[in-house]
């Protein structure tokens, strides 16, 4: 479809202006990058830059105000003197559907990008190298996990998609918040644990997987043949590389109940409190949204009292204690 003068000389203007560094800095990048698309185009402008860019060294001691219509006049009577096709030609002018594909796959690529990193989110690594701590952290989701001794596990920073998946080697107690459209599922190099929400203790080893639940249900699934098992609250569950075995296991001890040092890492102090709260039935509150979000490391004893008074004096946090019971903890 051929153009009209009036679209040609709106080219010429914003080509003329491009090169003699009249435009806005975002028009200049948007217009430099939509005649990047054809070759035509590119070509044409990447000539017209040279020849522009000699006219000003020769020009430079002038003071001459910019003319947009005198500039392209100059930039064409140089083209055809120096001859540099050998044919005379005019100027392109871009097809604006370019323009329109260029804008649409750079959308289709910011939002690809977008979904790639939501449903691949970071995976962080906490590692208990101690010997007598239990590493405590709180999951997205809001799930509790004590890592035992020479412990590992694997989570990511977010649960995207259908399930939240973590992997562990060593030994944890879970305690898995509840989302029935959501199960909760770790991953050891032998077998697969699959909940909804409930508590349990697991232990991996090179030959075995040991589970222990406490509270609610846990399916175990071997990873060589797929053979799984149901574990209610009370039993406990042996599984090795081709075989699982169920027994009844009356309330042992976990790695939640034999913890003697309570270490959290880079946690919220409203997290910390959370586990306080669920771990010794206690009834801590914490004043205003700026003292919740407080990311604090600390090692605790395993004793309520103890652990109050640290918080009192290590950051310097006001305790008020109520006829009830109830713990405040403020500013």
């Amino acid at each position: 479809m051929p153009r009209t003068m009036n679209s040609k000389k709106s080219y010429q203007t914003h080509i003329a202006k491009y090169l003699s560094n009249e435009m806005a800095l975002a028009a200049k990048i948007w217009f430099y990058l939509k005649n990047q698309i054809n070759p035509k185009t590119k070509h044409e402008l990447n000539t017209l830059k040279v020849f522009f860019n000699s006219m000003k060294v020769n020009e430079k001691n002038k003071d001459i105000e910019f003319d947009t219509g005198k500039a392209w006049q100059k930039l064409q009577e140089r083209i055809k003197t120096e001859s540099y096709t050998g044919q005379s030609r005019t100027a392109f002018i871009p097809n604006l559907n370019y323009f329109a594909v260029a804008a649409t796959l750079l959308v289709m690529v910011a939002l690809s990008l977008s979904v790639w990193f939501y449903y691949n989110p970071k995976t962080i690594t906490l590692a208990n190298m101690t010997q007598s701590s239990t590493i405590i952290r709180t999951l997205p989701d809001g799930t509790q996990i004590f890592l035992g001794e020479n412990t590992i596990l694997e989570y990511p920073v977010r649960f995207a998609g259908k399930t939240r998946t973590v992997k562990l080697s060593g030994e944890a107690y879970f305690d898995v918040a509840k989302n029935g459209s959501k199960p909760f599922i770790i991953k050891t190099s032998h077998a697969d644990v699959k909940v909804v929400g409930t508590s349990f203790n697991l232990k991996t080893s090179n030959n075995e997987v040991h589970l222990k639940v406490t509270e609610g249900k846990v399916k175990i699934t071997l990873a060589t043949n797929q053979k799984s098992a149901l574990v209610q609250a009370g039993e406990a569950a042996i599984a090795s590389k081709n075989d699982i075995v169920t027994y009844t296991q009356p309330a042992g001890e976990t790695i939640k109940s034999a913890m003697k040092l309570l270490m959290f890492q880079d946690e919220t102090l409203d997290n910390i409190v959370r586990v306080i709260n669920s771990t010794y039935g206690s009834n801590i509150k914490v004043l205003g949204d700026d003292l919740k979000d407080m990311r604090i490391s600390v090692t605790f004893d395993n004793d309520i009292s103890s652990i109050v008074n640290i918080l009192s004096v290590s950051f310097n946090l006001k305790v008020t204690r109520s006829p009830d019971g109830t713990i405040i903890i403020s500013r």
